[in-house]
């Protein structure tokens, strides 16, 4: 009996042996397998890779190709072209030569006095620019000296008043003669001035603290009227500048010596003090 189940037990571990085997070998031949099929893959990635360089060497080298035979097409018509052209202008000169060489002399003479004529209307031309040029330049020149003369008589007044004051009184005179309805009229005068107004005047006057010395105006019913030195000046370049734009100085107007200012213009007459008060107090001359 013990020798039957040892039988046995060979039996089976000799089965178990073979088993094992056939799954050795089953399992080495799967491994070369995958072997094997990493191999062939490695392979068609090479072969692959060696196939897209070289179809991308081939597309440089064709496109290489095709640029040079562009250029070679364009350098090409461009020549076909020139010879064309040469033999377009070779033909006409050939069938027109013969024509024109008796008409030539009428013809050449035509178009010699039409460049004759645009010639000298384009010199016309010119020289109305320059003269118009030279005229803008000189009225420069003329407006400059006139401002400049304005500035000059300007400080000569005011130096003759300066020392002769006199003439300050002289112009209070002429524009006390000015108005018809004295009624509430005032005489306006620089500080500086006051001295002067010691003697008998037919009208009150007030201290102007806006005034320069020399200034004055004198105010009424019928407006202002101004004899501020600065003022007449003005009104004088003014009418100057008007004459020398019109070609010539003529007679000025000799109402030039007082100018008329509405009373409106002026804002009223408190804005002309400094501290933007009230009225002056007023003295009567006399």
């Amino acid at each position: 009996m013990d020798t039957c189940l040892a039988v046995v037990n060979i039996g089976e571990e000799s089965q178990n042996s073979k088993t094992e085997l056939f799954e050795d070998r089953d399992t080495l031949l799967v491994v070369e397998e995958i072997d094997q099929a990493g191999r062939i893959l490695g392979d068609a990635q090479e072969q692959a890779a060696k196939i897209l360089a070289d179809a991308k060497a081939d597309a440089q080298k064709i496109l290489a190709q095709a640029e040079a035979s562009a250029q070679e097409i364009v350098a090409q018509s461009q020549t076909d072209l020139e010879r064309l052209r040469q033999e377009v202008i070779e033909s006409a000169q050939a069938e027109i030569y013969p024509a024109a060489q008796a008409e030539g002399y009428q013809a050449g003479r035509q178009a010699g006095e039409t460049e004759g004529n645009r010639l000298t209307e384009n010199a016309n031309q010119l020289l109305l620019l320059v003269k118009r040029a030279v005229q803008e330049e000189y009225a420069k020149v003329d407006s400059e000296l006139l401002h400049l003369a304005i500035k000059i008589a300007e400080r000569i007044v005011r130096s003759t008043i300066a020392v002769e004051p006199q003439r300050l009184l002289d112009i209070i005179q002429a524009l006390t003669l000015l108005p018809l309805e004295r009624q509430g009229w005032r005489l306006h005068v620089a500080p500086t001035d006051t001295y002067l107004l010691e003697g008998n005047l037919p009208c009150p006057w007030i201290i102007d603290e806006s005034l320069n010395s020399g200034d004055c105006f004198l105010e009424c019913q019928e407006g202002v009227f101004d004899g501020r030195l600065e003022a007449q000046l003005d009104k004088l370049e003014h009418t100057l500048r008007e004459e020398l734009e019109h070609g010539g100085l003529e007679s000025i107007s000799p109402d030039c010596g007082t100018d008329r200012t509405d009373l409106g213009s002026r804002k009223g007459l408190k804005n002309c003090r400094p501290d933007g008060g009230g009225s002056w107090p007023a003295s009567q001359c006399g």
